[in-house]
């Protein structure tokens, strides 16, 4: 087994652009195609996990409270938190940041296009 999440999106360009050209992950697979994608996968490290542009009809029914970013929030464990701080915090919207945690990590978390959290942290040696 192996766990591949799926986030969805309002505006599958603007992912693209943002998990691609801004945090530097490479997109994996576009589907159907790369000109007019529904559905995107994006890789990190041996990791993956995929993003789908909403359908109002079929979000609708999976999903009746709607979708957006609230609950979901993703861990991406890096040698060199603060490098990555500095390339970022002008291009992204912190809404935590980077600090040593009292759990022992040195984290810092921010938004994406809509909503999700993404918290890059390192272990505090």
């Amino acid at each position: 087994m192996k766990l591949e999440p799926m986030i969805y999106t309002k505006n599958i360009e603007n992912s693209i652009k943002f998990y691609r050209d801004i945090l530097r992950f490479e997109i994996d697979e576009y589907y159907p195609n790369n000109e007019n994608p529904t559905w995107i996968a994006v890789r990190i490290g041996n990791d993956r996990f995929g993003i789908g542009r909403t359908f109002p009809d079929i979000n609708h029914k999976l999903h009746p409270r709607g979708i957006d970013g609230s609950g979901v929030q993703f861990y991406i464990r890096v040698t060199d938190v603060d490098e990555l701080y500095k390339n970022f915090r002008d291009k992204v919207e912190i809404i935590d940041d980077i600090e040593n945690k009292p759990w022992g990590d040195r984290e810092f978390t921010f938004k994406d296009p809509d909503g999700y959290l993404l918290s890059f942290y390192s272990k505090i040696n």
